[in-house]
């Protein structure tokens, strides 16, 4: 399992456009929401871009954290991260989705049908 308190970090390495701006170095409560809602903003202005790479890079770091991560990290994928980009996922996007993401989402949609 990802350690909550490194997942800016991680998400760092991987992605060297995502700068967290307050990182703070001790897991505090609700940090990891913070992190996953600021990486949340970062996809959307690569989706807003068009810049399809990018945004393939975030979902595929989304997908691994949302598989390896802790109740509260996946919580916070599914709230914050895919409830913030919900509007923003159309078919070329929806595409780029990991499978593990495309099934939130589809509940996501199905909770809102109902």
């Amino acid at each position: 399992m990802l350690p909550d308190s490194k997942i800016s970090q991680l998400i760092g390495l991987q992605i060297p456009g995502f700068i967290f701006p307050a990182e703070v170095p001790a897991p505090v409560k609700g940090s990891v929401s913070k992190v996953i809602h600021t990486f949340a903003d970062y996809t959307g202005r690569m989706i807003r871009s068009e810049q399809l790479h990018e945004v393939k890079r975030c979902f595929t770091i989304a997908g691994v954290l949302y598989h390896n991560g802790s109740s509260a990290l996946r919580n916070a994928i599914e709230s914050a991260f895919m409830y913030t980009l919900s509007p923003l996922i159309c078919g070329k996007h929806k595409e780029l989705l990991p499978l593990s993401l495309r099934n939130v989402r589809i509940q996501h949609l199905q909770t809102i049908a109902i």
